[in-house]
């Protein structure tokens, strides 16, 4: 029998790309974040609840975990796209640059980041909620489709798509709203 996993964008960030590398969210992203809580409440029953490391996501996760009275559990596998070594000032130039791209063009370093979200994703054996961010998001609803491309669709802040995974894969349910996002 398949599982169903939410996979929540994280909310508006407080700072941009390229001027703050972990940025909580803005007042905008914590209204989105209850939002998406209460809706989510109201949709499935309390499951299991992973978010990546950084602050945004967590901070994301909060209002569901406070309604499901569980913590969110962390997971650097939901991580956002490792960009170590790459200048600061050069950060938005290169996300650009790889989010334009296919993976076959991309680091092994990124190809194995990609690699073990995946794993983690196909590795689970009940529903799930992960808060995490665009690129991963992307990594995932790409591997489904069969996609190269880094980017297949452009998820908006604290959206929900929907996948299953069975012992025959991952499979799409509903990819959730969609916005034009700007690397700032």
């Amino acid at each position: 029998m398949p599982i169903t996993i939410y996979l929540v964008r994280h909310g508006e960030a407080a700072g941009s790309w390229d001027n703050a590398l972990d940025p909580g969210l803005s007042e905008r992203g914590a209204d989105q974040a209850s939002k998406m809580a209460d809706r989510l409440c109201q949709e499935i029953p309390v499951t299991n609840l992973y978010c990546s490391p950084l602050h945004r996501t967590r901070a994301t996760a909060e209002p569901l975990a406070k309604l499901w009275h569980k913590e969110a559990i962390i997971k650097p596998e939901l991580s956002e796209v490792p960009s170590e070594g790459v200048d600061f000032g050069d950060r938005r130039s290169w996300l650009t640059r790889v989010m334009a791209g296919t993976w076959p063009e991309q680091s092994s370093r990124l190809n194995s980041w990609r690699t073990a979200i995946l794993d983690f994703t196909v590795a689970q054996t009940q529903d799930a909620v992960f808060v995490t961010h665009f690129v991963v998001i992307n990594a995932i609803i790409g591997a489904i489709e069969k996609s190269n491309n880094v980017i297949v669709f452009r998820p908006d802040h604290c959206s929900v798509t929907k996948i299953h995974v069975s012992a025959d894969g991952m499979s799409l349910i509903e990819k959730g709203q969609e916005a034009v996002t700007v690397v700032k």
